[in-house]
C-alpha cells in the first residue's frame, strides 16, 4: 500500500484526475496550498485533453490553448493567497488561468499572532457520460499544485451506485459551502462561481462513495479542518483522545507540543509503540522528554540529495524529503488510518483549514507494523530501507528559516490589505492604477505586473504606463527582501477596465499563421495523421503548411465525420473562429463551411 520501493504503488498527479471509461470531464474544485501556474497548466493539459501529460504538451502552445479553452468554464481551484509561484517564464497563456484561481486570505483569530493557512490539497470531480448520468471523484492528497519532488501521499475514492454512504458525504458538502463564501463579490464572475459551487454542492446529496478495497471497505470518515459549522475537531477525534497499541505518525514538519501529548503515559496501554517519520531538520524542534517514547525516523542524506546526485551540473538542483502526512492508531484490533493535509503541528491541528481522510480497518488486514514494513521496504535494518534511526538534536538557531518565515508573514498581511487595480486605454496602450488601503508593513516591497520586468517600490498608490494588452493582468508579482534574501509571489489583485479583446491577443499569440490554425483544429478533432504531418512538414519554406491548402480537404473531411459523431466539439473551432482577428489565417472557404455545419446542427 505504501511501499516505497514498488512502482505499482505510485500514482501520477494527472492518472489521478482522468475520467472512468465513457466518461469526460463536467466540473472540478481543487484546492492546494501553494501553486505553481505551470503545474495548473499540467493539470488543465489532462483535464483538458483527458490523457497522460508529457512535456511535449507542456511546451506545445496551441495543445496547452486548446486544453485551457476546454476546461476554464469547469475548473475552480483555490490556493493561499500570496502562495502563487512566479513561473521562469511567464507565458500569456497563464493569463487564461486568472478565471480558473480563488486565492484565500483567512483572517487572523482573535489574540492570535500568525494568520491561519488555507492549507487542504483535494480534487472533487465530476464526470458526465453520453448518456447524461454523473460520476463523482474525491482525492484527498499531501501534495499541493506543484512540482516540488518530496514524497507524498494521496487517496482517491469513486461514486457507487449500490454503497450506502450517502451520509458521509455531509462534511465534504460543507467543505464546499465554506469555499463557496471564499468566492468574494471582488473575484471575477464571483456570481457564476458561486453558483457553480452551490449546483456541485446540492448535487452531491444522495451520491454515495466507495473506496473499492476491501481492507477498508466503505469505512471511512471526510475530516475537514477550520471550516466552522460541519467540520472536524480533532481534539475530540480518538487520534487525540483515546489510548493506543500502536501509533505512527508521519508528518513532514511537527510541534515539540503535539508530540509531547501522544508521548504521555495515559495516552498509551500495555506494550504500546510509537514511531515518528519526519524531516531532519525538525528534530531541533523537538526536546528528549517530549519524544522520549518515540523511535524516530529521517530519510537517509543519500536519498535527500539524490536529485541533485544525479542531476546534469548545469541543472537545476532540487532535494527531495518527505511531504506525506499519515497517521495510524491501533487500539487491540481495532485501526485508525488518517491521510491528508494535516501536520504535526499546533497550526494545523488548531488554526489551519485542511482535509483529512480516516479509514478504518481490523489488524488483521493492516496496522503498524505493515505500515512500517512498507515504508522501510522490509525491517527497519534492512540496508535498502530509505529511513534511518535518528535522535532529537539541540535548538541550532537558523537565521535563514527565521527570515524566511518573516518575510512570508509580510506576505500575508499584504495579501490581506484591501487593494484593487484598474485599467485605462491611453494611445493604443494600457495604464495600470493600483491602490492598496492600510498600512504597509516593514521592509523592502516592489510590485510589477506579472509579465512586466520594471520593478516598483510598493506604496498605497501606484501608476503602472504604458503596458501592452498581454501584460494587462489580475496577477501581480510582489518582492519582499532582507538583505540577501528575497522571496517572490504572484498576488491576484481585483481588477476592473481589463479589455474584453484581451483573450483574443492571446489567442492571436499563439495561432498567428495557417499552420496553428490547422494544428489547433487537428487538436480538436483529435486527428493524429494530420497532427503527424505536421510534425514531419516543418513551418515555413517549400512545401510548408503555410503556403499550402493541401491540409484543408482532411480537415473538411474530418469536420464532417465529427459533425454526425460528436458536434460539440465544432463549438470548440467556433471558440477559435470567434477569437482570431488576424487577417489570412483562416481561409473564407472554412468559415463557410463551419458556417454551415452550424446552422445545420444550430449551434450557437
Amino acid at each position: 500500500m505504501f511501499r516505497t520501493n514498488d512502482t505499482k504503488d505510485r500514482v501520477s498527479y494527472s492518472s489521478l484526475l482522468l475520467p472512468p471509461d465513457g466518461y469526460t470531464l463536467h466540473f472540478a474544485v481543487g484546492t492546494t496550498y501553494s501553486l505553481d501556474l505551470e503545474a495548473l497548466t499540467a493539470v488543465c493539459l489532462s483535464l483538458g485533453l483527458a490523457g497522460e501529460t508529457d512535456s511535449a504538451l507542456l511546451q506545445n502552445p496551441v495543445s496547452t490553448l486548446n486544453a485551457l479553452q476546454k476546461v476554464s468554464e469547469k475548473l475552480l481551484v483555490f490556493c493561499e493567497a500570496g502562495q502563487i509561484k512566479m513561473p521562469g517564464t511567464p507565458s500569456a497563456l497563464s493569463l487564461l488561468l486568472e478565471k480558473i484561481l480563488v486565492p484565500v486570505a483567512l483572517p487572523r483569530g482573535r489574540g492570535g499572532r500568525q494568520y491561519p493557512a488555507f492549507h487542504p490539497k483535494t480534487w472533487l470531480l465530476q464526470y458526465v457520460n453520453g448518456q447524461g448520468e454523473f460520476h463523482y471523484r474525491f482525492a484527498v492528497l499531501s501534495r499541493n499544485l506543484t512540482f516540488d519532488r518530496s514524497w507524498d501521499v494521496s487517496f482517491a475514492m469513486d461514486s457507487s451506485k449500490t454503497a450506502g454512504t450517502a451520509q458521509k458525504t455531509q462534511p465534504l458538502m460543507a467543505f464546499l459551502d465554506f469555499l463557496r463564501a471564499q468566492v468574494r463579490p471582488t473575484v471575477q464572475n464571483a456570481r457564476t462561481k458561486r453558483s457553480a459551487l452551490r449546483t456541485l454542492r446540492d448535487a452531491l446529496a444522495g451520491v454515495c462513495f466507495t473506496t473499492g478495497s476491501k481492507e477498508f471497505g466503505d469505512e471511512f470518515e471526510i475530516m475537514p479542518l477550520g471550516i466552522g459549522p460541519g467540520g472536524c475537531n480533532m481534539h475530540q477525534d480518538p487520534l487525540f483522545c483515546r489510548r493506543f497499541h500502536e501509533l505512527v505518525a508521519v508528518s513532514p514538519f511537527v510541534s515539540g507540543s503535539l508530540i509531547e501529548h501522544w508521548n504521555q503515559s495515559g495516552y498509551s496501554l500495555t506494550g504500546a509503540t510509537r514511531t515518528l517519520i519526519t524531516r531532519k531538520s525538525e528534530l531541533s524542534k523537538i526536546t528528549a522528554g517530549q519524544c522520549s517514547e518515540f523511535r524516530i525516523y529521517t530519510l537517509k542524506d543519500d536519498i535527500v540529495d539524490g536529485e541533485e546526485a544525479v542531476s546534469d551540473d548545469t541543472a537545476e538542483k532540487q532535494n527531495q524529503d518527505i511531504h506525506g502526512k499519515l497517521y495510524l492508531r491501533r487500539k487491540n484490533s481495532d485501526v485508525d488510518l488518517y491521510l491528508g493535509s494535516m501536520n504535526a503541528t499546533q497550526a494545523a491541528v488548531n488554526r489551519n483549514v485542511e482535509m483529512m481522510i480516516r479509514l478504518r480497518t481490523k489488524s488483521r488486514y493492516y496496522q503498524g507494523e505493515a505500515l512500517l514494513r512498507d515504508l522501510f521496504c522490509g525491517a527497519a535494518d534492512n540496508p535498502q530501507n530509505p529511513f534511518e534511526l535518528s535522535k532529537v538534536t539541540d535548538p541550532i538557531p537558523d537565521d535563514r528559516l527565521e527570515t524566511a518565515d518573516r518575510l512570508e508573514q509580510i506576505i500575508k498581511t499584504v495579501c490581506r490589505l484591501p487593494m484593487q487595480a484598474a485599467v485605462t486605454e491611453r494611445e493604443g496602450k494600457y495604464d495600470v492604477s493600483l491602490s492598496i488601503s492600510g498600512h504597509l508593513p516593514e521592509g523592502t516591497l516592489a510590485i510589477r505586473p506579472f509579465r512586466r520586468n520594471v520593478l516598483l517600490p510598493l506604496e498605497n498608490e501606484m501608476l503602472f504606463p504604458q503596458l501592452d494588452l498581454l501584460q494587462v493582468s489580475e496577477f501581480f508579482m510582489l518582492r519582499v527582501s532582507d538583505g540577501e534574501m528575497a522571496v517572490e509571489r504572484i498576488l491576484m489583485v481585483p481588477t476592473t477596465g481589463i479589455p474584453a479583446d484581451r483573450e483574443n491577443a492571446i489567442v492571436n499569440s499563439v495561432v498567428k499563421d495557417k499552420r496553428t490554425f490547422v494544428e489547433y483544429v487537428a487538436f480538436v478533432l483529435e486527428d493524429s495523421y494530420l497532427l503527424s504531418l505536421l510534425e514531419e512538414r516543418p513551418a515555413g519554406g517549400t512545401g510548408s503548411w503555410n503556403n499550402s491548402h493541401d491540409s484543408l480537404p482532411a480537415l473538411y473531411e474530418k469536420m464532417l465525420k465529427t459533425a454526425l459523431e460528436e458536434p460539440e466539439k465544432l463549438r470548440e473551432i467556433g471558440y477559435l473562429l470567434r477569437m482570431i482577428t488576424k487577417e489570412d489565417i483562416v481561409p473564407g472557404e472554412f468559415r463557410e463551411l463551419y458556417d454551415t455545419f452550424r446552422k445545420t446542427l444550430r449551434l450557437k
